[in-house]
């Protein structure tokens, strides 16, 4: 019986035993496995719970159908199997179920399942060894626009052979062109000054302000 619920278990994914509960599979994708250089293959695990334990109309007819019985019967097998493996749990505290794990009684009365990670032998795992390509070149996007990484890569040569042309030698010598074009203001602020005779007073207004009375807007009438 172990094996036709097994069986039944792998086609349909979930198998529900009454009083007992319910196993389903759960899929475990592929791994890489870098450092053993190995991509390993997907498996299986069974999980277990014990709050559902209503057995589908399916299983009584698989179960007859491998058996080549009644379904009447082949529902009387499944709850005398669900009876057996209750009893023995209480008996032994554990029952083994090949390719599936162990099913054990905690403190409490509830039942649990030390399930068994499931691998096929036409599933083994693969070598991978990751490749860097250094010539390869991909479009990346710089600001709004679409780049091509090999013509960054070109400019950022270009750049450390000819900093003083590169992008970087641009931002760095804007200060030196300002800097002349100050240099030269002054100079010529500073001839200025001397040829038209520059002195202290210059810098501020030393003519005196004449006040005058303002004509009369008005007569007085007597």
């Amino acid at each position: 019986m172990f094996h036709i619920l097994h069986q039944y278990l792998i086609q349909h994914k979930s198998l529900s035993l009454p009083g007992l509960g319910t196993l389903e599979l759960q899929n475990i994708p592929a791994i890489s496995n870098f450092s053993a250089r190995l991509i390993e293959p997907p498996m299986q695990k069974i999980i277990f719970d014990d709050m559902h334990d209503a057995p589908d109309k399916d299983l009584f007819q698989f179960v007859a159908s491998r058996l080549h019985i009644e379904e009447w019967e082949a529902i009387k097998r499944v709850n005398d199997f669900s009876y057996e493996i209750k009893s023995r749990l209480k008996q032994d505290g554990e029952v083994v179920w090949d390719k599936v794990g162990i099913l054990q009684t905690e403190p409490g009365g509830s039942i649990i399942l030390e399930a068994k990670t499931m691998t096929y032998d036409f599933m083994e795992p693969v070598p991978a060894v990751r490749i860097i390509r250094t010539d390869a070149s991909h479009t990346i996007l710089r600001g709004d626009t679409e780049v091509n990484e090999r013509f960054l890569r070109q400019q950022e040569e270009y750049d450390e052979t000819f900093p003083e042309n590169g992008a970087n030698g641009q931002r760095r010598s804007w200060w030196v062109w300002a800097s002349v074009i100050g240099v030269a203001t002054l100079s010529l602020l500073f001839l200025h000054l001397y040829k038209t005779g520059f002195t202290l007073n210059d810098l501020h207004n030393i003519q005196k302000t004449t006040v005058r009375d303002a004509p009369a807007t008005y007569q007085q009438v007597r």
